[in-house]
C-alpha cells in the first residue's frame, strides 16, 4: 500500500477523531462554565429584583446537549407589597451546544406560588402539574420569545386541563405580542367564582406597546417595575385584539384597550358581548343572588343585566377609571395598583 492509499484510509478516521475530541472538550468547557455561573447566582439576583435559589445541581446531556437538573428550585421576585415566590421540587433546563440560543425548561413535582396582597397579607396557590414546560429564545443577548404550557394542573383551589402563555417581541413594530389561553378550569366553591365553578375556555390575544420600554428587562439588566413605569410614562397601552370566555352558560367575546394611570391602576375599557345570559339572571333572581353594585364582577354584571332592555346578546362595557371597575356604568369593584 502506497502513502496515497494510506492517507485516504486513515485521514478521514483521524479527522473524525479530532472532531469528536473537539466536541468532547467543548462540552466539558461549556458545561463547566454554566455550572460555575449557576453556583455564583445561587441565592443571588439573576436580574434586578429577581433572585434564584436551589439546593442541589446536576449537569448532564453529553455530548450535544447541556442539561441541568436543579432540586428545590425557587424564584423570588420583588414587588411593591412584598416578594412573590415560585417553588418547584424539580426543575430542569436544556439547550444545545450549537445553533441559536434557545433554552427549554420543565418543572415537576409539587409546586407553590405565593404573593402579597395590598394589605400585606400572604396568599398562596399549591398545585401539581402533569406537565409544565417552557422555552426561551434569545438574539444578541436579548430575550425575544417566551412560551409556557401547563397540562393537567391538579389543585384543590384552581385546576385546569391546559394553560398556555406566549410572549414574542414583534419583529415588525415596537410591541410585544401576547397570547393566553386556558381550557377546562375548575374553581373551588370557597373561592366564590363569579359565574360558577367551571370556566370552559379563556382566550386573550393582543399586543403591548411600546415594546422598547422592556428592552433592559429582556436583557436581564433592568427591574420589571422600572420597565413598567417607563412604559406608562411613554403612554404605553395594552391592545386586546380578542378575548373569549365560555364560563358556565355564558358565552362572552370582546376587545378593547387598557393602560395604567398615575397610581398604576388599570385604565381603559373593554367592549364585551354576552350571549345566553338570561338563565344566569333568572337563577340569580330566584335565589336572591343580586346584591347591587360594589360587590364584585358578578354582582355588577347581574345589576346591569337586571335593567337590560334586550332579550338577545347583551352589550356591556367593562370600564377601568379612577380606581373603579364598572360594568355598563355600574360600579362593581375597586382596582389595585398593578405594580
Amino acid at each position: 500500500m502506497n502513502y496515497s492509499h494510506r492517507f485516504w484510509l486513515y485521514g478521514p478516521v483521524s479527522l473524525f477523531a479530532i472532531l469528536m475530541l473537539g466536541v468532547v472538550a467543548y462540552w466539558f468547557v461549556a458545561s463547566h462554565e454554566i455550572s460555575a455561573r449557576l453556583d455564583a447566582l445561587n441565592g443571588h439576583e439573576v436580574a434586578p429584583g429577581v433572585t434564584v435559589h436551589f439546593a442541589q445541581k446536576t449537569m448532564r446531556g453529553f455530548p450535544f446537549r447541556l442539561d441541568g437538573e436543579l432540586d428545590d428550585f425557587q424564584i423570588k421576585i420583588a414587588t411593591a407589597h412584598g416578594p412573590a415566590n415560585w417553588t418547584a421540587e424539580k426543575f430542569a433546563f436544556h439547550s444545545l451546544t450549537y445553533g441559536r440560543t434557545q433554552y427549554v425548561f420543565e418543572a415537576a413535582g409539587r409546586q407553590n406560588l405565593s404573593w402579597h396582597k395590598d394589605d400585606g397579607s400572604t396568599r398562596s396557590y399549591r398545585f401539581l402539574p402533569g406537565l409544565l414546560r417552557g422555552s426561551m429564545f434569545a438574539a444578541n443577548g436579548e430575550l425575544t420569545r417566551f412560551d409556557l404550557e401547563a397540562v393537567n394542573v391538579d389543585s384543590p383551589d384552581i385546576a385546569a386541563a391546559q394553560v398556555q402563555l406566549h410572549l414574542r417581541k414583534n419583529p415588525k413594530i415596537d410591541a410585544v405580542d401576547y397570547y393566553i389561553t386556558a381550557n377546562d378550569v375548575h374553581f373551588a366553591d370557597d373561592l366564590a367564582p363569579a359565574f360558577g365553578p367551571n370556566l370552559k375556555l379563556f382566550h386573550a390575544e393582543g399586543l403591548i406597546s411600546p415594546g422598547t420600554s422592556f428592552d433592559t428587562l429582556l436583557e436581564g439588566k433592568g427591574d420589571w417595575r422600572a420597565a413598567a413605569e417607563d412604559w406608562r410614562k411613554r403612554d404605553g397601552g395594552v391592545l386586546v385584539k380578542s378575548v373569549v370566555l365560555n364560563w358556565g352558560d355564558l358565552n362572552i367575546t370582546g376587545k378593547g384597550a387598557l393602560t395604567a394611570d398615575a397610581m398604576h391602576r388599570p385604565k381603559g375599557a373593554l367592549q364585551m358581548k354576552v350571549a345566553n345570559w338570561q338563565p344566569l339572571l333568572k337563577a340569580a333572581q330566584q335565589h336572591g343572588w343580586i346584591t347591587g353594585s360594589d360587590n364584585g364582577l358578578a354582582a355588577g354584571f347581574l345589576a346591569f343585566a337586571g335593567g337590560a332592555q334586550t332579550s338577545g346578546a347583551l352589550n356591556a362595557t367593562l370600564g377601568f377609571q379612577d380606581g373603579i371597575f364598572s360594568v355598563g356604568g355600574i360600579p362593581a369593584d375597586t382596582l389595585s395598583p398593578l405594580y
